[in-house]
């Protein structure tokens, strides 16, 4: 009898934590299908800059990392997930090596000299391992995109959003319901399933992450009744380049001796955080350049007091990105804002990366760990997204139990017109009245009219692409602001 499901493992998204997931299980002998909203190539871990916090070099430990883990979670991190995570990242990394993962400095396994790494705000050693320069997540992702596409056990189907999670009788998960850029609604169904559709930064109209980040995952587990967690605990960095399209000023950059210098061409930071200064938690100079931007009417990233040589071949990639803006960070101030970085909340999920639902799996931003806590410390990112990924690898070879099949009916309702210009402004809306400034009053404002919002929207599925995408945000939007009331 011919099987009902199209793979062993159905994963969704693309970014490092899908693809590591996906590489691991076809590794092991199972049929993996990759499911990617937009290009295979665009996703939050292909943005990442700074690199993957690992603790390899002499003067740190393990215990160190989770000390700062700890101190910048603000009491919100859970021990035993941070032991676990950091402790599991070594010989994750030496894994990824023998796929050939070209990480500077690392050979064999064992890093060739410390000067490699690089240093990034409230670590407490040199601890950031980098793959290619100071772009790590792109070519990180490129040796991962090569890798998958030559498995013969990957298939990857691009440009395919998730609209919902299919379920039998039981509530036990057995698939997704997915719909292409031609409008197509099918579904397709798989004996495990992975969610690794990443983070919601992108309801927020000043954002780091690319449009495709709004919540897809976490809408589509809460739509189940899924355990969720800490979606008030949204990170912002402090540094986006305040151009359009915005583009992420690694915090790499005042590791090495950047300056932060407010509308007056004076530097903030003494003020704010007179130890720490420019390398001071994200959450705390976040804060810091949004109040100087309204005090002073602008903020700057200034390396001038910078060897010109040093800034071109050190941060090569964020120099040229820049100079192909007009800008030249050896001679030129960067303006700089805040922007929504990294969903830290999400999914809850326990060490083996299984959510509350059976047979789904939550791996990367969209699942919530319990690694980061109040705040994220600077490239802990990429270390959940590979833990994670192998944690549900290992998960899924093993599982014994098996998930009854039943045939997911699609409820669609009629489709209706809609502007983008309604996203768009609520994503204005979002930003101003719930990331830095938000009170009771506006928080309960901004959700009377996102409540108005969605009793426009249509009850069911809609066969207009972007009705879909639209409503994925407006819910979004509503359990974001909830969590904050």
């Amino acid at each position: 009898m011919e099987s009902p499901y199209h793979s062993d493992v159905l994963i969704i998204g693309s970014g490092a934590a899908g693809l590591i997931a996906g590489i691991s299980l076809a590794k092991a002998g199972l049929q993996v299908l990759v499911l990617t909203k937009d290009a295979v190539t665009e996703s939050s871990s292909a943005y990442a800059q700074g690199g993957i916090a690992v603790p390899l070099a002499l003067n740190d430990s393990p215990e160190k990392h989770i000390a700062d883990t700890l101190k910048v979670g603000q009491g919100f991190a859970k021990p035993s997930a941070v032991n676990f995570y950091i402790n599991a990242i070594k010989p994750a990394i030496q894994e990824l090596s023998t796929w050939g993962i070209d990480f500077i400095g690392l050979e064999n396994g064992k890093l060739q000299a410390e000067n490699c790494l690089g240093q990034e705000a409230a670590h407490s050693a040199r601890r950031i391992l980098r793959v290619g320069g100071d772009l790590s997540g792109r070519s990180l992702m490129k040796s991962l995109w090569e890798t998958a596409c030559r498995h013969p056990n990957i298939s990857i189907s691009q440009g395919t959003s998730l609209l919902e999670l299919c379920t039998n009788s039981s509530n036990e998960v057995i698939g997704g319901v997915f719909q292409d850029i031609n409008h197509n609604i099918f579904q397709l169904y798989s004996p495990a399933v992975i969610l690794a559709t990443g983070g919601f930064s992108s309801i927020f109209s000043k954002s780091t992450n690319p449009y495709t980040s709004l919540g897809d995952g976490i809408v589509a587990a809460d739509k189940l009744k899924a355990k969720i967690e800490n979606l008030n605990f949204v990170q912002f960095h402090p540094t986006a380049l305040d151009k359009q399209p915005l583009f992420l000023l690694s915090e790499a950059l005042r590791g090495e001796g950047a300056l932060l210098v407010n509308g007056h061409g004076v530097r903030f930071m003494t003020k704010y955080a007179p130890e720490d200064l420019e390398l001071a938690s994200r959450a705390v100079v976040s804060a810091a350049v949004w109040q100087e931007i309204k005090n002073t009417g602008a903020v700057y990233l200034d390396l001038r007091h910078l060897p010109g040589n040093f800034v071109k071949t050190r941060f090569a990639g964020i120099y040229e990105h820049c100079r192909s803006l007009g800008l030249d960070l050896a001679i030129d101030l960067a303006p700089i804002t805040p922007a929504a970085h990294y969903t830290i909340g999400g999914i809850s999920i326990n060490h083996e990366a299984q959510t509350s639902l059976k047979n789904l799996w939550a791996i990367g931003e969209v699942a919530h760990s319990g690694l980061h806590g109040a705040d994220r410390l600077a490239s802990n990112s990429l270390l959940e997204c590979i833990v994670s990924a192998f944690a549900a690898s290992q998960s899924i070879q093993g599982q014994k139990q098996k998930v009854k099949f039943e045939e997911y009916k699609i409820s669609l309702s009629p489709a209706n017109n809609l502007s983008s210009q309604s996203g768009q402004n609520l994503k204005t809306k979002l930003w101003n009245s719930a990331s830095f400034e938000k009170t009771e009053k506006s928080l309960n404002n901004l959700l009377a009219e996102i409540k108005q919002i969605k009793s426009q929207l249509p009850a069911n599925l809609s066969s207009n692409f972007e009705v879909n995408e639209f409503k994925k945000q407006v819910l979004m939007s509503e359990l974001f602001v909830l969590s904050l009331l």
